[in-house]
């Protein structure tokens, strides 16, 4: 096994009810980087991300994450791991820390720097305030701090920007470049914002119908589609590439 490899699944397959919904799907993603996941709606991303978590298990095939099977292994890899999967749920009555503070628990984390996570993020000052008060833009920023706060190793974001202005989308990129510079943190994240994408991921791959057609290079998809992210996106989802 490749131990600089964060997380690696090789021929998975995930059916519902008889209806499979990942098929063979390989990919890798190597630690101290930012891999961004593309798809259209429905492609399984975020099935994906849910097996790699271990709140799904798979139908066939291998699923890894730091180095540990994720159906064998799901206690530790959640507590080695911040997640932001689909809409964040939180206790509406409660603060921000408060919210905060019973994830930690639940976590068995302690010494955590909520305060400072909060600000990270983009909540200075935010953290005595209830819940139910907040922005879908704030939310979302708070959903990214409890994925945060207890110093993970990976970070598997879904749709993390959803929710935030131009500024905040860019406060976003800057963050989670800089979680990769001076912490190592390994970054997983989905994104319809494909300029974001572009400007973001060390490595992109495509989903299509469950299964991963192609991981890239940036650059790459510079070089071959001069237009920008979206040409290579509707190509390669519309079958104009396999893998390379």
């Amino acid at each position: 096994m490749n131990t600089n490899l964060a997380v690696r699944t090789k021929n998975l397959f995930k059916s519902f009810d008889g209806k499979e919904v990942i098929h063979d799907c390989t990919m890798s993603v190597e630690k101290g980087t930012i891999y961004g996941f593309l798809g259209k709606n429905g492609a399984g991303k975020t099935t994906v991300f849910k097996i790699l978590l271990g709140l799904l298990k798979p139908t066939m095939g291998e699923a890894a994450v730091l180095g540990m099977d994720s159906v064998k292994n799901n206690l530790d890899i959640l507590k080695r791991t911040g997640s932001l999967i689909e809409t964040p749920i939180f206790y509406e009555h409660l603060s921000a820390v408060e919210n905060l503070q019973i994830h930690l628990d639940y976590m068995g984390a302690a010494n955590a720097d909520i305060e400072g996570t909060l600000e990270l993020v983009g909540l200075p000052n935010m953290g005595t305030q209830a819940v139910s008060t907040f922005s879908l833009g704030m939310r979302q920023r708070l959903g990214i701090a409890r994925a945060l706060v207890h110093n993970p190793e990976l970070l598997i974001l879904d749709e993390p920007i959803n929710g935030l202005d131009p500024v905040g989308i860019k406060e976003m990129r800057e963050l989670f470049c800089r979680l990769v510079q001076e912490r190592e943190i390994t970054i997983l994240l989905s994104s319809h914002i494909l300029s974001e994408m572009e400007h973001t991921a060390d490595r992109i791959g495509v989903i299509v119908d469950g299964m991963v057609v192609q991981e890239i290079d940036p650059r790459e998809i510079k070089k071959q589609y001069p237009n920008g992210m979206e040409d290579y996106f509707l190509a390669v989802t519309n079958g104009g590439k396999g893998n390379e």
